[in-house]
């Protein structure tokens, strides 16, 4: 562990570096392998690894929760990143037996049944593999953005989480969103500008239609020019939830405030 400690006097010292790559390099260099970015795959995320390794930090620890039904393309993407910037993305995935269990009980289309059963299915494929990273972790960066949701736009840059661990206990876990004042559209610039792999999916547009968010192929469609940008998630849901309420849980896990 780490002897750092975790509190608002970090936080505010960490707010008063504005550049995310100079941000996430101190991070590293204060916390090492006990903070990572976690990606997957998505515009955000890619612009991330770019600039912490532009920063200074050549061997950042990255890693993707690997639900074994991600796109073949996100795949490719993963191996194109680890060429290109000669790192290891981690790949967490969900126990074997807890998949087997909940096929065998609910089927392989359980996400279609309801939305608690959606949240079932990503609790066991998503959010329990990201806990056990998180487990390994003091610093979680994340590729979040104001603009992907209502929800959203109250996530603070540098905030402080209480983490539950798969023991029981908790402690404070500094969960850190570099890039949640920019537009996708800023985002979009610097990938391009600098040259970053990017998801083939995140390219295709036919008729305006396109991929806005990316995560398990069957659970991911593209959206229409009229749509929300979480349209095309969980798609059978859309006459039931809004954006806010369109989540995998991985950011609305049992992770609350610090108080």
């Amino acid at each position: 562990m780490n002897n750092i400690s975790i509190d608002q006097k970090l936080v505010d010292k960490l707010e008063e570096i504005s550049d995310p790559g100079e941000l996430m390099a101190e991070l590293f260099r204060m916390f090492g392998r006990r903070a990572a970015i976690g990606t997957s795959g998505q515009w955000t995320g890619v612009a991330l690894i770019d600039m912490v390794i532009r920063a200074g930090i050549s061997t950042p620890r990255v890693y993707t929760v690997d639900t074994l039904r991600l796109f073949p393309e996100t795949y490719d993407l993963f191996r194109e990143l680890e060429k290109k910037y000669n790192i290891n993305i981690e790949k967490a995935a969900p126990d074997f037996d807890a998949v087997s269990k909940m096929v065998r009980n609910h089927g392989e289309m359980i996400f279609f049944d309801s939305k608690a059963k959606q949240e079932y299915c990503c609790k066991i494929r998503k959010v329990n593999p990201n806990d056990k990273v998180l487990d390994t972790l003091d610093v979680w960066i994340t590729g979040l953005r104001a603009d992907q949701s209502n929800a959203r736009s109250q996530i603070k840059r540098v905030d402080i989480v209480q983490h539950k661990q798969q023991d029981g206990k908790e402690r404070p876990l500094l969960k850190v969103t570099p890039l949640i004042a920019w537009t996708e559209e800023k985002v979009m610039k610097y990938v391009r500008d600098n040259n970053v792999p990017i998801h083939k999916l995140l390219e295709m547009e036919r008729d305006g239609w396109h991929y806005a968010s990316l995560g398990c192929i069957i659970c991911t469609t593209p959206i229409s020019p009229h749509e929300t940008r979480r349209a095309g998630r969980w798609r059978w849901f859309n006459h039931q939830l809004d954006d806010d309420h369109k989540e995998c849980g991985l950011h609305l896990t049992d992770t609350k405030k610090s108080s």
